[in-house]
């Protein structure tokens, strides 16, 4: 996209369709009686740097509305076979544009992104996040790019 400005042109950067789009991201992960809430904390920050957290009930939230909060995570899965797995596991978990992931919690206080498949490889319980109101090809295309 481009404005003329007198008699220069001035280009914006083009937005994705994707920007346009109304989705949400949550994500959640359990505080366990034996854990520090600010090292749960400090462990979702370091994946999700960029989100403001809500503690409730033992469990920590966090809302977005677009996809630039998971932008952390997208560099950090920069192996295509990692990649291959997280896109197996939105295919798996899709469901009425809908789906989800899990990270593992401790790895994340090191700063590091584990996807884990099922609640149980997480002793201390994952970081469920969930993207709602996007379609599955949307969400593997943001990832791929």
């Amino acid at each position: 996209m481009s404005i003329i400005a007198g008699s220069k042109k001035t280009f914006l950067p083009r937005r994705t369709k994707m920007e346009h789009e109304s989705i949400e991201v949550i994500a959640i992960t359990p505080i366990n009686l034996t854990e520090d809430v600010q090292k749960v904390a400090f462990a979702v920050k370091n994946v999700l740097p960029d989100s403001e957290l809500v503690i409730r009930k033992n469990n920590l939230y966090i809302k977005m509305n677009n996809f630039n909060g998971l932008r952390k995570i997208k560099d950090k899965i920069r192996s295509k076979k990692t990649l291959a797995v997280l896109q197996r596991i939105l295919y798996n978990n899709y469901n009425m544009q809908s789906t989800w992931f899990l990270l593992n919690k401790q790895a994340a206080f090191s700063d590091v992104v584990v996807l884990v498949e099922n609640e149980n490889e997480s002793p201390l319980g994952p970081i469920k996040i969930t993207v709602n109101g996007c379609e599955l090809e949307r969400i593997n295309e943001w990832f791929e790019k």
